[in-house]
């Protein structure tokens, strides 16, 4: 699903006095002003300075959201979309965690009733989380095909029940476009050279292509970023594609444990249209191991940053990419999860 077309990018229509990503809110067409937001002040994240071998890089943090995600970004323009639509009071998602956790929040905040479909095997806490916001959490044993399969046919006959899937609905999309609108914001205009982020389903760089897409068609900007996509090598359907030239993903039939289990996706949903911005952009796709993701997890608390095994990944890829990074390269990696989102429960 798409949505049509969207307004063009304007400058002038920038509510500074907006909360969040909704100071963009004339260029989201999925609430109008007659209604009121359904917010928790998600997005304009803090975009840190840092140095990679003696190269610029900057930290999109991402993790910094009222869930500890980067889900709230998505769900929070999908939710606002989804509460003006007639006749649905009930919103049924599957999720690693992150996702349940966010559209449990956001459907608590807007008086809607939410059911959450995840693995078996995913932290305690994020259980715990989807819980206590109210949300009715079904556990299905098996990976993320199986907990999407439960939840597509959960909502196949319902009435009142739409299937929220940040995979599949437009809206969610809509809503990463802003992240690369606040980096246009935060870096004074400039456009960086590569945009580096823990890829899955493929939303999250899909949306930032667009965003800068929309920046581009607008005058705004010269030239749009490369993009890199960082997998998961037990769960790298993407990096196959791309380093083949292929135009689609194959399904990967293996089911693994990783520590980086947001992205642990084994047929990618938006795989035609991500490959298509990695080839036109002239990234690459990274996939590294477990045991790579978790020490980058440990040298990135030691610079002060926090996060989920997930996000660690991020790191971890440009250990690989010295002989394509140019000298000068400037260089943002969007950080998706807090850490406290993977700590154990006592």
């Amino acid at each position: 699903m798409e949505f049509g077309d969207l307004p063009p990018f304007d400058p002038a229509s920038i509510e500074p006095a907006a909360a969040g990503l909704w100071r963009y809110r004339a260029m989201l067409p999925v609430v109008g002003e007659e209604r009121s937001l359904i917010s928790l002040g998600e997005g304009w994240t803090p975009l840190i300075a840092d140095t990679w071998r003696g190269r610029p890089l900057f930290w999109k943090m991402d993790a910094f959201m009222p869930t500890g995600s980067f889900m709230d970004r998505g769900v929070s323009v999908m939710i606002n979309w989804l509460a003006g639509l007639p006749d649905v009071e009930r919103l049924v998602e599957d999720s690693s965690g992150n996702a349940g956790a966010s559209l449990a929040c956001y459907a608590a905040r807007a008086r809607m009733e939410a059911c959450i479909f995840v693995p078996d095997n995913i932290p305690e806490l994020q259980k715990s989380q989807i819980s206590l916001y109210g949300a009715d959490l079904v556990e299905v044993p098996g990976g993320r095909g199986q907990a999407a399969a439960a939840a597509y046919n959960a909502t196949r006959y319902e009435p009142d029940t739409a299937y929220a899937s940040h995979s599949w609905q437009p809206a969610w999309l809509l809503g990463q476009m802003t992240c690369a609108w606040e980096l246009w914001e935060q870096m004074g205009g400039e456009t960086p050279d590569w945009v580096i982020a823990p890829t899955g389903h493929g939303g999250t760089l899909l949306g930032i292509w667009r965003g800068y897409q929309h920046l581009y068609s607008a005058g705004l900007i010269d030239r749009l970023p490369r993009l890199v996509a960082v997998q998961s090598e037990l769960y790298a359907p993407f990096y196959e594609a791309f380093h083949n030239g292929w135009d689609r993903c194959r399904p990967q039939s293996v089911y693994a444990r990783t520590v980086a289990d947001s992205i642990a996706i084994s047929d990618p949903v938006r795989d035609a249209t991500l490959l298509a911005a990695l080839f036109r952009s002239r990234g690459t796709v990274v996939k590294v191991k477990d045991d790579a993701t978790i020490a980058a997890r440990t040298r990135l608390a030691e610079r002060g940053i926090f996060v989920e095994p997930t996000s660690a990944t991020v790191l971890a890829a440009l250990d690989q990419m010295d002989s394509i990074l140019a000298p000068g390269d400037t260089i943002v990696a969007v950080l998706l999860g807090h850490g406290f989102r993977s700590l154990p429960v006592e």
